[in-house]
C-alpha cells in the first residue's frame, strides 16, 4: 500500500511545473536588505513598551478595578467581628490584674 502512495506522490511531484527563478533575484534581495535597518537604538521606555506589548499585560486601570471589586466581594463575604476595641482592652487589663489584689 505504501508503494502505491509513494508512486502517486512521485508522479504528482514530477507533473508539477517548476518555475525558474529570475536572474535578478539575488540583486533584489541584497537591495531590499540594505534598506532594512539592522541596528536600532532603542530607549529604555521603548524597550519596556515593547516588552509589555509582547507579554500582553492588562492595562493598569483594569487591574485596579478588578482588585477593588475583588476586595469588596471578599469584604462582604467575611463575617463581621462583633467585639470592639474597648472590649479587647478590658479583657487584657483584667487578665493582668491578679485576683486577690483587686482595685484600690
Amino acid at each position: 500500500m505504501s508503494d502505491h502512495r509513494d508512486e502517486k506522490l512521485e508522479s504528482l511531484l514530477h507533473s508539477r511545473r517548476v518555475e525558474a527563478a529570475r536572474l535578478d533575484l539575488a540583486t533584489r534581495i541584497s537591495l531590499k536588505a540594505q534598506t532594512v535597518p539592522q541596528i536600532q537604538n532603542i530607549s529604555l521606555w521603548q524597550s519596556l513598551r515593547q516588552l509589555f506589548s509582547e507579554l500582553h499585560l492588562p492595562k493598569p486601570g483594569y487591574v485596579l478595578a478588578s482588585a477593588l471589586v475583588l476586595g469588596m466581594v471578599m469584604g462582604f463575604n467575611t463575617t463581621p467581628d462583633n467585639s470592639t476595641i474597648q472590649d479587647a482592652n478590658y479583657t487584657t487589663t483584667q487578665s493582668m490584674i491578679p485576683g486577690d489584689e483587686g482595685f484600690l
